[in-house]
Protein backbone atom coordinates (compact mmCIF):
# COMPACT_ATOMS: atom_id res chain seq x y z
CA UNK A 1 0.00 0.00 0.00
CA UNK A 2 1.22 3.40 -0.46
CA UNK A 3 0.39 6.52 1.50
CA UNK A 4 -2.18 8.28 -0.67
CA UNK A 5 -4.21 5.21 -0.22
CA UNK A 6 -5.36 7.25 2.89
CA UNK A 7 -6.51 10.27 0.77
CA UNK A 8 -9.22 7.75 -0.42
CA UNK A 9 -10.18 6.87 3.39
CA UNK A 10 -10.22 10.64 4.27
CA UNK A 11 -12.50 10.82 1.64
CA UNK A 12 -14.92 7.82 2.65
CA UNK A 13 -15.10 9.50 6.48
CA UNK A 14 -15.95 12.94 4.72
CA UNK A 15 -18.71 11.26 3.22
CA UNK A 16 -20.09 10.48 6.35
CA UNK A 17 -20.74 13.80 7.98
CA UNK A 18 -19.88 13.58 11.78
CA UNK A 19 -17.09 14.96 13.95
CA UNK A 20 -15.29 11.88 14.74
CA UNK A 21 -15.33 11.14 11.08
CA UNK A 22 -14.20 14.86 10.46
CA UNK A 23 -10.69 14.44 13.21
CA UNK A 24 -10.12 10.82 11.48
CA UNK A 25 -10.30 12.33 8.25
CA UNK A 26 -7.78 14.85 9.35
CA UNK A 27 -5.42 12.52 10.69
CA UNK A 28 -5.76 10.16 7.07
CA UNK A 29 -4.51 13.20 5.22
CA UNK A 30 -1.49 14.05 7.45
CA UNK A 31 -0.64 10.30 7.08
CA UNK A 32 -1.54 10.21 3.38
CA UNK A 33 1.46 12.98 3.11
CA UNK A 34 3.76 11.63 5.57
CA UNK A 35 4.37 8.14 3.84
CA UNK A 36 4.55 9.73 0.35
CA UNK A 37 7.01 11.89 1.49
CA UNK A 38 9.08 9.03 3.41
CA UNK A 39 8.62 6.79 0.12
CA UNK A 40 10.09 9.82 -1.78
CA UNK A 41 12.85 10.60 0.63
CA UNK A 42 13.58 6.83 0.39
CA UNK A 43 13.75 6.89 -3.71
CA UNK A 44 16.14 9.99 -3.61
CA UNK A 45 18.14 8.52 -1.13
CA UNK A 46 17.56 9.84 2.09
CA UNK A 47 16.39 6.15 3.56
CA UNK A 48 15.05 6.59 7.83
CA UNK A 49 18.03 5.84 9.75
CA UNK A 50 17.12 2.94 12.96
CA UNK A 51 15.57 4.28 15.77
CA UNK A 52 14.87 7.92 13.57
CA UNK A 53 11.32 9.36 14.82
CA UNK A 54 10.05 8.85 11.06
CA UNK A 55 7.76 12.53 12.06
CA UNK A 56 10.45 14.33 12.88
CA UNK A 57 12.72 12.70 9.85
CA UNK A 58 10.20 13.63 6.84
CA UNK A 59 9.38 17.16 8.29
CA UNK A 60 12.51 18.01 8.76
CA UNK A 61 13.95 16.49 5.36
CA UNK A 62 11.22 18.96 4.06
CA UNK A 63 11.02 22.03 6.35
CA UNK A 64 14.53 22.76 6.15
CA UNK A 65 15.89 22.05 2.76
CA UNK A 66 16.23 25.69 1.04
CA UNK A 67 14.21 24.10 -2.31
CA UNK A 68 11.14 26.11 -2.68
CA UNK A 69 9.03 23.17 -3.62
CA UNK A 70 10.63 20.71 -0.83
CA UNK A 71 9.91 23.68 1.74
CA UNK A 72 6.13 23.63 0.38
CA UNK A 73 5.81 20.03 1.42
CA UNK A 74 7.53 20.71 4.73
CA UNK A 75 5.42 23.88 5.65
CA UNK A 76 2.27 21.30 4.47
CA UNK A 77 3.14 18.66 6.53
CA UNK A 78 3.39 21.26 9.92
CA UNK A 79 0.07 22.28 9.36
CA UNK A 80 -1.69 19.19 8.85
CA UNK A 81 0.60 17.92 11.74
CA UNK A 82 -0.67 20.31 13.83
CA UNK A 83 -4.30 19.82 13.01
CA UNK A 84 -4.08 16.04 13.27
CA UNK A 85 -2.87 16.60 16.96
CA UNK A 86 -5.59 19.04 17.72
CA UNK A 87 -7.66 16.26 16.02
CA UNK A 88 -6.67 12.95 18.36
CA UNK A 89 -6.24 15.05 21.53
CA UNK A 90 -8.27 18.28 21.77
CA UNK A 91 -11.25 16.56 22.40
CA UNK A 92 -12.83 18.86 24.68
CA UNK A 93 -14.72 21.29 22.33
CA UNK A 94 -15.07 20.35 18.84
CA UNK A 95 -12.93 23.41 17.97
CA UNK A 96 -12.51 23.56 14.32
CA UNK A 97 -14.28 20.09 14.09
CA UNK A 98 -17.57 21.43 14.38
CA UNK A 99 -18.24 21.10 10.75
CA UNK A 100 -16.58 19.42 7.45
CA UNK A 101 -14.87 22.48 6.09
CA UNK A 102 -11.21 22.19 7.56
CA UNK A 103 -11.17 18.53 7.14
CA UNK A 104 -11.68 18.68 3.37
CA UNK A 105 -9.43 21.46 3.42
CA UNK A 106 -6.57 18.67 5.03
CA UNK A 107 -7.69 15.97 2.20
CA UNK A 108 -7.46 18.78 -0.18
CA UNK A 109 -3.67 20.26 0.84
CA UNK A 110 -2.62 16.56 1.23
CA UNK A 111 -3.53 15.99 -2.43
CA UNK A 112 -1.86 19.54 -3.54
CA UNK A 113 1.16 18.06 -1.51
CA UNK A 114 1.31 14.91 -2.83
CA UNK A 115 0.84 16.26 -6.65
CA UNK A 116 3.89 18.55 -5.75
CA UNK A 117 6.30 15.04 -5.32
CA UNK A 118 4.81 13.52 -8.17
CA UNK A 119 5.39 16.81 -10.42
CA UNK A 120 9.00 16.63 -8.57
CA UNK A 121 9.81 13.40 -9.17
CA UNK A 122 8.51 13.22 -12.46
CA UNK A 123 11.20 16.18 -13.79
CA UNK A 124 14.76 15.00 -13.58
CA UNK A 125 15.97 18.60 -13.00
CA UNK A 126 13.68 19.32 -10.40
CA UNK A 127 14.22 16.52 -8.78
CA UNK A 128 18.02 16.86 -8.68
CA UNK A 129 17.73 20.65 -7.53
CA UNK A 130 15.55 19.19 -4.70
CA UNK A 131 17.82 16.52 -3.33
CA UNK A 132 20.94 18.91 -3.71
CA UNK A 133 19.15 21.13 -1.36
CA UNK A 134 18.87 18.56 1.01
CA UNK A 135 22.07 17.13 0.67
CA UNK A 136 23.58 20.50 1.72
CA UNK A 137 20.74 21.20 5.20
CA UNK A 138 21.23 17.46 5.61
CA UNK A 139 24.72 15.90 4.59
Amino acid sequence: MDGRAFLQSARDLLAVPSEANWRSATGRAYYALLHEGRAALDRWGFPLPPREDLHRFVRLRFTFGSHPDARAVGRTLDDLSQWRNQADYQLGSPGQFSAGGPAASAVGLARKAIDLLDAIEADPARRAAVVAAMRAAWP
